[in-house]
C-alpha cells in the first residue's frame, strides 16, 4: 500500500503495511529493530498507541475517519504512551524525522492507495 499526502502533494510511504486484526495490531513494530523511510505501518481502528518496548524512535500521525490528520508526534521514544485523540480512526506510524522531512502538517489530508 502507498500513503500519500494529497495537500503536501508527496508520497509519506512507497511499502505500507496494514494492522487490522487483534495479532498484527498487538504486535505492530515489536518485532523489527528499525523502520526504513518509506515503509510504514497503518494500524486501524487506533486512537492511541504504546512505544513499550520498540527499540527505535517513530513519528506518528493520527488521522480520523475524513482522512485528515488530527495528531502529530515526532520521535517518539520507546516506553512512552502518546495522548489519545478520540477523532482518531487510525495511525500511521513512520521512521523518525518523517514528519520533518515530508513538511507534514495537523490538517493535511491522506489517502491509502492499494
Amino acid at each position: 500500500m502507498k500513503i500519500y499526502n494529497s495537500t503536501q502533494n508527496n508520497t509519506l510511504a512507497d511499502d505500507a503495511k496494514v494492522a487490522d486484526n487483534f495479532f498484527s495490531r498487538s504486535v505492530g513494530l515489536l518485532s523489527r529493530k528499525s523502520i526504513s523511510d518509506g515503509e510504514a505501518l497503518v494500524i486501524k481502528p487506533c486512537c492511541s498507541i504504546h512505544t513499550f518496548f520498540m527499540k527505535f524512535p517513530i513519528d506518528v500521525i493520527f488521522v480520523n475517519r475524513k482522512n485528515k490528520i488530527v495528531g502529530l508526534h515526532q520521535n517518539a521514544p520507546a516506553n512512552v504512551i502518546l495522548p489519545v485523540y478520540f477523532s482518531s480512526h487510525y495511525v500511521i506510524e513512520l521512521a523518525a524525522g518523517q514528519i520533518s522531512a515530508k513538511n507534514i502538517q495537523k490538517g493535511d489530508i491522506i489517502n491509502l492507495e492499494e
